[in-house]
């Protein structure tokens, strides 16, 4: 199995912009995922009555455990 990853874009009515080649006499499956609406809105927004409601507490970027308790470096 062979995965490319290809950005398509679309006009105002959906259509595409580019068609991008193909292999011939092959099948293929897509599942897309939209990055955002250009020229609009984001396509997923949190609620404005959580913007003032979290706080970060400590190393965010720390793991939560210890690097002794990981069993893949045993």
């Amino acid at each position: 199995m062979q995965m490319e990853r290809i950005i398509l874009e679309t006009d105002e009515g959906g259509r595409l912009l580019k068609v991008p080649p193909l292999p011939p006499h092959a099948r293929i499956e897509a599942t897309l995922r939209v990055l955002d609406a250009l020229g609009g809105k984001p396509v997923r927004t949190p609620p404005s009555e959580l913007a003032a409601m979290t706080e970060i507490c400590g190393d965010i970027t720390r793991p939560a455990a210890d690097e002794e308790d990981w069993e893949a470096l045993r």
